[in-house]
């Protein structure tokens, strides 16, 4: 599966309850040394969801830029998660299935930037 395959899917909470969908995935630069290479080599850490409406993220769905700039991105967007690779359960065909709550999610401001 591609990375880019994600992009736009919809996230169903453990209760099959429509959360959002894909707008970005995180990498962290963490894994092995390719051979012969000098950087390690990269691994998913997680997925960014938002609620309402997938597009392309600008970094003001976080706390930075202008307050009205980010209160229209938000009041677009609705909420925005950090959901952990681990949480998640299954990735069908067309969505991605967690193995947590909707209740339990973090919101992506809460996260430390990487």
């Amino acid at each position: 599966m591609r990375l880019n395959e994600l992009l736009g899917r919809s996230v169903l909470d453990r209760d099959g309850q429509r959360i959002g969908g894909v707008a970005d995935v995180r990498l962290v630069q963490d894994g092995p040394l390719p051979a012969g290479g000098s950087q390690a080599a990269l691994r998913v850490d997680g997925l960014i969801v938002v609620e309402r409406q997938v597009t392309q993220l600008f970094g003001y769905e976080r706390h930075v830029g202008p307050a009205l700039l980010r209160a229209l991105v938000h009041s677009r967007l609705g909420e925005v998660w950090y959901l952990p690779w681990a949480d998640i359960a299954r990735i069908g065909h067309d969505t991605v299935e967690l193995s947590t709550h909707r209740g339990n999610l973090q919101p992506l401001e809460q996260q430390p930037r990487h």
